[in-house]
C-alpha cells in the first residue's frame, strides 16, 4: 500500500467522505488479511482491488482513494471491532458470508494460506457470526 502517495489530513477526510461505511470497512478486512502474515505482496493486492471493483462498481480512481484511506485506518486500528461491527449493523447472513469467501481469496491469492491470515479471517467470522460451518465451507472451495 505505501505505493500509493500520502495526502494531508484535510484532503483524506474529504476523500472519506466519498465512500460508505460499508465499502470502506470491507476495504479494511481486505487489508487486515492481507498484511496479516507480515508479507504483503502483488497478488494479495491485484486480488483485492478486483473484489473492490466488482463489488462496488469501483474505477481505478476510486479504488487507490478507497486503498489509501483503508490502509490509514488499518494502521490506526486498534480493534477488528470497529469494522467488524459495521458490518453487522447492516450486511444480512449472507453478504457475510461472501465477505468471508473474499477474505480467503485475497489469503489465497499468493498459492498459500499461512496460519496468521487463517487466524485473522477466524477472528473475522466469529465477530460477525459466521458459523464455523460456514466458515469451512468457504475456506475449502
Amino acid at each position: 500500500m505505501d505505493k500509493y502517495l500520502r495526502k494531508s489530513d484535510k484532503s483524506i477526510q474529504e476523500d472519506i467522505q466519498k465512500f460508505d461505511d460499508m465499502t470502506l470497512a470491507t476495504c479494511v478486512l481486505l487489508i487486515e488479511v492481507s498484511k496479516s502474515d507480515d508479507k504483503f505482496d502483488e497478488a494479495e493486492n491485484n486480488k483485492i482491488i478486483s473484489i473492490l471493483k466488482n463489488k462496488f462498481n469501483l474505477d481505478d480512481s476510486q479504488v487507490n482513494i478507497l486503498l489509501e484511506i483503508a490502509d490509514n485506518k488499518n494502521q490506526e486500528m486498534i480493534s477488528l471491532y470497529d469494522w467488524t461491527s459495521k458490518i453487522n449493523e447492516v450486511y444480512k447472513y449472507n453478504e457475510k458470508k461472501a465477505l468471508i469467501r473474499e477474505l480467503w481469496d485475497v489469503a489465497f491469492a499468493d498459492g498459500r494460506i499461512d496460519k496468521y491470515e487463517d487466524h485473522t479471517i477466524r477472528k473475522i467470522a466469529d465477530l460477525i457470526y459466521v458459523k464455523h460451518e460456514d466458515f469451512m465451507k468457504a475456506k475449502h472451495r
